[in-house]
């Protein structure tokens, strides 16, 4: 009788406990949003993070005016693809982020991505500068700098994108583009048909800020999530996508 009672009492435990889970758990879900280009590292570091802790993080790429809609509904946590687009969201959306919560993770190097085998003998920037090369500006990466001439606007910059994806379907599509500055990240997309040029020096490495939400309900799990990217394991994911 004393068997059937623990066994009828260890049942009921049972259902209990996964009644609990099946309540709990849904609201345990971290939302991450950012833009495309860190998105594959993200998601990668995500799935990794559910296995170690058993709390399923969602990483959902989004354009700038997407997300100033998503994050205050139900984001808890904000990546950008370099620190001048998290400074950008913060000044159209101030108040959604916790900038006490931000840290910089690894950073990413930026170089030119030319054509395999590289025809033209593209060595540096001072070459974007050369006539006759035909250059893919991505707006959202903010590179204008690298190959901007000293006396004004390049004239070789003749083709124009919005997003870095929308940047490699460019490359893949138009033979006539030569060079794209652009991040190693990229490169790794289009690695068959492109070669990397790298940019020396610390002003060519960006890194990926992240930050928590202010609204956000599970503030302890999503500074748990930011140190997990922060930790070699993560570390060696972003340096499979092409960060440094």
């Amino acid at each position: 009788m004393h068997g059937k009672l623990s066994s009828a009492a260890a049942g009921l435990l049972l259902v209990a406990t996964t009644a609990w889970a099946s309540t709990q758990m849904p609201g345990k879900v971290l939302r991450v949003y950012g833009p495309g280009g860190p998105h594959r590292a993200l998601t990668e570091c995500a799935d990794l993070y559910e296995e170690k802790h058993g709390i399923p993080v969602v990483v959902t790429k989004a354009l700038p005016h997407d997300l100033a809609l998503r994050l205050p509904e139900d984001g808890d946590i904000y990546y950008g693809g370099a620190e001048c687009m998290l400074e950008e969201f913060v000044q159209r959306n101030p108040g959604v982020l916790d900038l006490s919560t931000l840290e910089r993770l690894h950073p990413r190097r930026i170089g030119i991505i030319v054509r395999k085998g590289n025809p033209l003998n593209i060595r540096g920037i001072e070459d974007l500068h050369r006539e006759g090369i035909e250059i893919l500006d991505v707006k959202l990466e903010n590179m204008r700098h690298f190959h901007s001439h000293p006396s004004g606007k390049n004239r070789n910059v003749r083709y124009f994108e919005y997003t870095g994806q929308q940047g490699v379907a460019a490359w893949l599509s138009n033979p006539r583009i030569d060079a794209w500055v652009t991040y190693r990240s990229w490169h790794l997309s289009l690695e068959e048909s492109t070669d990397f040029v790298e940019i020396p020096g610390e002003h060519a490495q960006r890194f990926t800020p992240i930050a928590v939400t202010h609204k956000t309900p599970h503030r302890e799990e999503a500074l748990k999530f930011l140190a997990f990217l922060k930790s070699d394991e993560a570390r060696k994911v972003f340096v499979k996508h092409g960060w440094d």
